[in-house]
């Protein structure tokens, strides 16, 4: 596994923190994001575009597609099983331009309450292994 930089592991953890403060005060679902950074600038740029495999394969086309870009963070709402028990996640790869290899990041929630009504991060980021985004 390659080291990950300082400013790949910002990117990432900046997006799981947006994904995860977008899913937890509305109980999800998350709508896939990329955030793409070129000379210290962040933009954003959300993929709504049908049910969530859609959007997922819509968001990776997109960000395979850039060609000027330092790097890129790309986010979206899923499943994680750890130990055995299956839970709510948010997901974020993310990648140097063009790098042969990326760092994946889940964040668990839960809903909780009468009417599932309560949403919230359960414990810290994880650390899942390396992707390839482009």
């Amino acid at each position: 596994m390659r080291e990950t930089s300082d400013a790949l592991m910002n990117l990432a953890l900046f997006a799981i923190d947006h994904a995860t403060s977008s899913v937890v005060p509305r109980g999800g679902p998350l709508i896939p994001f990329a955030v793409i950074e070129k000379d210290g600038d962040r933009d954003l740029h959300r993929f709504e575009v049908g049910r969530l495999e859609a959007m997922v394969a819509a968001g990776r086309h997109f960000v395979r597609e850039q060609n000027d870009l330092d790097r890129v963070a790309f986010a979206w709402d899923g499943y994680l099983s750890l130990d055995g028990e299956r839970s709510d996640a948010v997901f974020v790869e993310a990648s140097d331009a063009h790098a042969p290899s990326s760092v994946i990041l889940a964040q668990c929630y839960a809903t909780r309450g009468r009417f599932h009504t309560r949403t919230f991060a359960v414990g810290q980021p994880v650390h899942m292994g390396t992707g390839n985004l482009f």
